[in-house]
C-alpha cells in the first residue's frame, strides 16, 4: 500500500475517532489529540493529491479525513463561546 492510500486511510480512522470519542464531552483532549494526528494524516493526503495529481475526482478522501478531524476543534470554539 503506497503513503497515499495510507495517509487517506489513517486521516478517516483518526478522524472518526475523534469525533466518536467527542461524544463524551470529558474525554475532549483525547478528541482533540486524534483530531490533530487526523488532520497532519489528511494534509499529507491532500498534499500528496496535489502534487502528484493522483485523483482525478472532485475531492480525495484526506479531505472527508479533514472534515471529520475539524469537529473536536469546532466544538471546543463552541464551548469557549458559550462558556
Amino acid at each position: 500500500m503506497n503513503l497515499f492510500k495510507l495517509s487517506g486511510l489513517v486521516s478517516l480512522l483518526f478522524g472518526t475517532l475523534s469525533c466518536f470519542i467527542l461524544l463524551k464531552p470529558q474525554f475532549l483532549l483525547f478528541s482533540l489529540i486524534a483530531a490533530i494526528i487526523g488532520f497532519t494524516f489528511s494534509t499529507i493526503n491532500v498534499y500528496l493529491n496535489t502534487k502528484f495529481e493522483i485523483t482525478k475526482s472532485a475531492f480525495s478522501i484526506g479531505y472527508i479525513g479533514m472534515i471529520l478531524s475539524s469537529f473536536p476543534v469546532i466544538f471546543l470554539m463552541v464551548l469557549i463561546t458559550r462558556g
